[in-house]
């Protein structure tokens, strides 16, 4: 058997080496390698993930549907100030007056501004789901601080849901009602995300996914 690098004679030799303006050709060393079972250099794979438990997927789940009501919310809560931005501009302007601060300003220019923080309130709201999102594929991926946060976010919505229960009693429009009623709905998927974030199987993924 031939332990040397396979070259066009047999003998070993290349027969353009001695030919002028010819240079002699290279050793497939390559070839050579993996005919002699040398393993190949490459780059090192990383750990496969541990998949994450029912439960944590689930309220990955959940809180989608959180941050869906939520966007909901906000959406009518904007429509509703725009459809109302004449009266609530003139509410505003009569305050500034009582209080002295309204200058020189007029209800086309408060009705502006008005418009303005609206629009600034929608790319709030747009930044604040995208990085909600963000932390509930944090926690996904196991991180101990995503779901610490997402739990005191959940926490807070589930007060806020107690407080709608006894509101919705007074609520007074179809509108306002079915509104009334996602907001109790997404209290209920918060407290359920928060549930199964912390039994024990999640507990155990949390914990090793922190030990990697």
């Amino acid at each position: 058997m031939n332990d040397f690098p396979p070259s066009n004679n047999a003998d070993g030799s290349n027969p353009d080496s001695n030919m002028p303006n010819n240079p002699p050709l290279q050793p497939d060393w390559q070839r050579w390698e993996l005919e002699h079972g040398f393993p190949q250099s490459g780059p090192e794979l990383e750990p496969a993930a541990r998949p994450a438990p029912v439960d944590v997927e689930t309220a990955r789940h959940l809180w989608w549907g959180v941050a869906l009501i939520g966007a909901i919310s906000a959406l009518y809560s904007v429509w509703t100030l725009f459809g109302a931005r004449a009266e609530f501009a003139q509410s505003l302007l009569d305050d500034l007056a009582a209080q002295g601060a309204a200058a020189d300003m007029t209800v086309e220019s408060t009705q502006s501004m008005v418009t303005v923080m609206l629009v600034v309130t929608l790319f709030v709201v747009a930044g604040f789901g995208a990085l909600f999102l963000f932390w509930v594929k944090r926690m996904r991926a196991g991180k101990m601080w995503a779901r610490m946060l997402l739990t005191i976010i959940g926490s807070i919505t589930v007060f806020t849901t107690i407080l709608d229960l006894f509101a919705i009693a007074s609520s007074t429009g179809a509108m306002n009602i079915v509104m009334s009623v996602l907001s109790i709905g997404q209290g209920v998927l918060a407290a359920g995300a928060i549930y199964l974030m912390h039994r024990k199987e999640s507990n155990e993924y949390f914990l090793s996914s922190r030990k990697r």
